[in-house]
């Protein structure tokens, strides 16, 4: 019976494995045979030593039950040196302790050349050539890495798992080790990083295949080219793939723009959301919504409350018809409600800063200026305004979040509109270049939550949907007026307009608005800047 097309999704490609001595005879076949069944043809590659073939053999240990299998042999005639890693779809250095073989070399004569001889061992030198191009989908299961780790540029920044005794050179190496989750199967701890794979255990070898073959596909259907394809190129790069894809929200149609709206994991204000959609919507503009972690955010339940009596004001704030508003956008079954449901993660977006004592603190930080600029671009590209919603949950998770403070300083560094309410208004006062550290509110005018807003008590957050704890912290932990004086001085100024029934602030970049009843306001304000070109208002 001849195979359907569907039935052998790999028809056409090529599986590179590199083997050694002491092999497991289970992983390697159920790689050949894995990858068989997909259509795929899988080559043996090997340290020949100048043989034209060498006979490797499997290793010996006694399984469960004391018993001893027997001693199995493979053929390799493939040597590593003679063989081009951009030749294949994918390159799959098999676990235990092969790759430690394949990593011998005689000792250095000095120390001065010792790394670059670790470099230069074969193994190593085609486990880089491969690690350079992004078009091979590279897989290190077990102790695999150790084959990476010769050249911590490689690893530098990259996501993986490994087995326990490599934890301490992948870390050397500069890599972000992820442990298994406590409740995941031996069978399925595999971590990808883009075009990497990696697995605690042989024991994962069949997920670690599958992730393969959707890897492989997944570059075929993004039109990346076929391994002859990109040798007649002369390259065999594919382009950077994007973590966190955006998510258009569903507003009206028609849209002329796109707004970014950052908004807390630990609870916003509804009305400082809804106030400034509305106009957004209005006016035709897109709008994605982004949380640090890509979490859904939640309402803090006192602002969908009609009958929540402010303390500071004395009143209440919320109207019953905008509570009824900030109940159904906080309700994920709804039409309003479901846009909230998958927001962009600004964790899977943006990278994270390594800390300055970390071993590898020169490579990480050339890996994360790497990423921050393809992420700052992407920003800046697609959208035309950032807008950043209120209430108390961005004291947690936003006000000193780094990766908040790189997505803010995008959108100045590009000159573009930059908006933020109440208690968010506290992120750009911290939003600062790692080197200068210059605050860029200095010498502007804004506004925000001031000091006579301030609760005494009753500061909320909400930690999860599925939990729902809503817990009270009492008076919040800053006050926001204090910061924004510091922050803006000596030529700007902070403007709390007590007293007025709004206060909503323009000086370009920066659209501020103090507090709930300031939202709707602020939001016609940031339309107005767009589309009309406003740079100074309220002051």
């Amino acid at each position: 019976m001849t195979d359907r097309p569907t039935d052998r999704p790999l028809a056409g490609a090529r599986v590179a494995v590199l083997v050694e001595s002491q092999y497991i005879p289970g992983e390697l076949r159920a790689i050949q045979e894995r990858f068989a069944g997909y259509g795929a043809q899988v080559d043996l590659v090997s340290r020949l030593w100048d043989q034209p073939s060498l006979r490797f053999y499997s290793t010996v240990e006694p399984d469960g039950d004391g018993n001893v299998p027997p001693l199995e042999w493979i053929e390799v005639s493939l040597d590593v040196d003679q063989v081009d890693p951009s030749g294949y779809d994918a390159v799959i250095a098999v676990a235990n302790y092969p790759t430690v073989r394949m990593r011998y070399l005689d000792a250095p004569a000095t120390s001065e050349i010792a790394a670059e001889a670790v470099r230069q061992v074969p193994a190593v030198r085609f486990m880089r050539r491969a690690m350079q191009d992004r078009r091979v989908i590279k897989a290190a299961p077990c102790h695999a890495l150790w084959l990476l780790t010769p050249s911590p540029d490689l690893l530098a920044g990259r996501t993986v798992t490994c087995n326990g005794v490599l934890i301490a050179d992948v870390l050397n190496a500069g890599a972000v080790y992820t442990p298994p989750p406590a409740q995941t199967p031996v069978d399925d701890q595999v971590v990808v990083d883009d075009d990497l794979v990696t697995s605690t255990s042989w024991h994962a070898t069949g997920t670690l295949v599958d992730t393969v073959r959707d890897l492989i596909i997944s570059r075929r259907e993004s039109g990346v080219p076929e391994p002859a394809e990109a040798a007649a190129a002369g390259t065999g790069a594919a382009p950077a793939t994007e973590s966190g894809a955006a998510r258009t929200g569903g507003g009206p149609s028609g849209r002329r723009g796109k707004v970014l709206t950052l908004l807390s994991e630990w609870g916003y204000w509804g009305e400082e959301l809804i106030g400034p959609l509305d106009e957004l919507d209005r006016a035709g503009y897109a709008v994605d919504f982004c949380t640090p972690t890509g979490k859904r955010p939640n309402a803090i339940p006192v602002s969908m409350d009609a009958d929540f009596f402010d303390p500071p004001l004395q009143r209440t704030v919320t109207s019953p018809e905008m509570a009824a508003r900030v109940r159904e956008m906080d309700d994920p079954s709804t039409e309003q409600g479901a846009r909230l449901q998958d927001p962009i993660s600004l964790a899977g977006w943006f990278p994270q800063r390594p800390y300055f004592a970390h071993p590898q603190f020169v490579r990480l930080l050339e890996n994360y200026r790497r990423a921050l600029g393809a992420a700052e671009r992407r920003a800046v590209e697609e959208y035309d305004a950032l807008l950043i919603v209120g209430g108390s949950g961005p004291i947690v998770d936003m006000v000193n979040n780094q990766r908040v403070h790189d997505l803010i300083l995008a959108f100045h560094k590009a000159g573009k509109p930059i908006a933020a309410e109440c208690y968010g208004v506290a992120c750009l006062a911290f939003a600062r270049d790692m080197n200068q550290r210059a605050c860029i509110l200095e010498g502007k005018h804004v506004t925000g939550h001031c000091l006579e807003y301030d609760y005494q008590d009753g500061t909320h957050f909400v930690e999860s949907r599925d939990t729902f704890l809503d817990f009270n912290m009492g008076p919040p932990p800053y006050p926001l007026e204090f910061i924004l004086r510091d922050a803006t001085a000596p030529d700007g100024a902070y403007h709390g307009n007590f007293g007025s029934p709004t206060s909503v602030i323009v000086d370009y970049p920066f659209i501020t608005g103090r507090s709930t009843g300031d939202s709707v306001l602020t939001g016609s304000k940031l339309v107005e800047v767009l589309d009309d070109g406003l740079r100074r208002w309220g002051w």
